[in-house]
């Protein structure tokens, strides 16, 4: 998949490729329920990386007891 942005516009909005990226990683995180992980690998993050990122942009973080069980399950704890 590519998604392009008219290099016109993207002064307009101000936002560069690796912000868009990242504010596209945030928003399929929260509105499609993708895994942290999954969304870190969209934007060569580790998922503590993308949860750092998200807690910068001033986002919730979406962590329940399944992600919690699955964090334990993937990492051997």
């Amino acid at each position: 998949m590519k998604i392009e942005i008219d290099d016109s516009l993207a002064p307009k909005i101000d936002i560069d490729e690796k912000e868009a990226m990242e504010l596209l990683a945030i928003d399929l995180y929260k509105y499609k329920g993708i895994h942290g992980s999954l969304a870190g690998k969209l934007i060569g993050k580790t998922e503590f990386e993308f949860h750092s990122l998200v807690a910068e942009k001033g986002e919730t973080i979406n962590y329940d007891v399944d992600d919690l069980m699955d964090d334990i399950k993937n990492n051997g704890l």
